[in-house]
């Protein structure tokens, strides 16, 4: 069985081979072969990701994808209704028309001819 490397090791070791540090010293040093550590080098370079890293990043996309709907529905609603439009005048004077139109996601032309 190969012997289990603690994270907080390798990613000392990384991080001295990115420094600099010759790679053979490093390995010597903490006791781990070349083809060791230019394994780690490869997998970092590839992108290659930990299941918990993989279930982190899937678990925030769900969270992301579920704040893009709930926003989708406002936004919908926010077009459906016109009175909206002039809350947003008279919050925001200075707003131009197009980007009044842009925060309610319509066309310009679009906004003149309702308002």
């Amino acid at each position: 069985m190969k012997p289990v490397i603690a994270k907080e090791v390798k990613e000392d070791i990384l991080a001295k081979v990115k420094a600099g540090e010759k790679i053979s010293s490093l390995a010597q040093q903490y006791g781990v072969s070349n083809r060791t550590v230019y394994t780690w080098l490869q997998r970092k370079a590839e992108g290659v990701v930990s299941l918990l890293e993989y279930s982190k990043i899937k678990k925030e996309n769900q969270i992301l994808k579920e704040i893009i709907g709930v926003l989708t529905y406002e936004l919908e609603k926010v077009k459906k209704r016109p009175e909206l439009r002039q809350i947003l005048k008279e919050r925001i004077p200075q707003a131009t028309k197009a980007l009044i139109a842009r925060l309610l996601g319509l066309c310009r032309s679009g906004l003149l001819q309702t308002s």
